[in-house]
C-alpha cells in the first residue's frame, strides 16, 4: 500500500513539475512575442517616419513639417526605407543577435531588390499565408523553431501592405519620374497596388 502511494505521489509530482514548466514556458513564448512584436513595430513606425519624409530628405533647403520650397533642386540623397531598415536591421543584430529585416518576394517576374531581403523557406510560408483571404490583415505570426539539437529560436514576422506613400516607388512604372519604368531610386517599379502585400518584416530571436 505504502508503494502505491509512493507512486501516486511520484506521479503527482510530476504532473505538478511539468504542469509548472508548461506555465513557465507559455509564460517565456508570451515574453518572447511581445518584445517581438514591439521591436518589428518600432522599426516599422521609423521606415513609416523616412517614407513620409522621403520627398523633404531629397528636396533641397526643404524642412520637416514645412511646404516643400517651389523650384528647389531634387535629388536622390542615398536613402529609402527599405535600405534603412537593412542597416538598422544589421547594426542592431551586431549589438543583440536578433535579426530583423524586411523580407519579400517582389512581384511576378520582379524579386526582391536586394538579396538580402529574399525570404527563407520559413519566411516564404508565412508570405504565402499572408495573402488568403482569410487570415487577419495585419496581424503577426511567431512560434518556435529548432535550429539543431541544442538550440532553438523565436521566430516572427508581420506583414506590410502598399500605402499611398509606397506607390511613389512601387506603384505603376507608367508613373516613373525618369520615365523608364524606374523609381528615383534606379529600381524598377513593381508595378503594386494599394492594399496589396508587399512583403514583412522577420525577427528571429536566440533562446537562451
Amino acid at each position: 500500500m505504502k508503494n502505491v502511494v509512493r507512486k501516486i505521489c511520484f506521479v503527482l509530482a510530476l504532473a505538478t513539475l511539468g504542469l509548472f514548466f508548461a506555465k513557465d514556458c507559455q509564460a517565456q513564448m508570451y515574453d518572447y512575442e511581445r518584445m517581438s512584436s514591439a521591436f518589428v513595430n518600432m522599426l516599422d513606425a521609423a521606415t513609416n517616419y523616412l517614407a513620409d519624409n522621403f520627398e523633404v530628405i531629397n528636396t533641397n533647403k526643404a524642412k520637416v513639417g514645412e511646404p516643400l520650397p517651389k523650384g528647389e533642386l531634387y535629388s536622390y540623397k542615398g536613402i529609402n526605407p527599405e535600405g534603412f531598415a537593412s542597416m538598422v536591421g544589421k547594426e542592431f543584430a551586431k549589438k543583440t543577435g536578433i535579426t530583423i529585416k524586411f523580407v519579400s518576394q517582389g512581384k511576378d517576374k520582379l524579386g526582391p531588390r536586394s538579396g538580402y531581403n529574399k525570404p527563407d523557406k520559413w519566411e516564404a510560408e508565412q508570405l504565402k499565408k499572408f495573402t488568403k483571404i482569410q487570415y487577419p490583415k495585419g496581424v503577426g505570426y511567431g512560434e518556435v523553431e529548432l535550429v539543431s539539437d541544442y538550440n532553438m529560436v523565436y521566430r516572427y514576422i508581420y506583414p506590410l501592405y502598399i500605402d499611398h506613400k509606397c506607390l511613389q516607388c512601387h506603384g505603376d512604372p507608367k508613373r516613373s519620374p525618369t520615365g523608364d519604368g524606374k523609381d528615383i531610386t534606379g529600381f524598377p517599379m513593381e508595378n503594386f497596388k494599394l492594399g496589396e502585400l508587399s512583403g514583412a518584416i522577420s525577427l528571429t530571436f536566440p533562446i537562451e
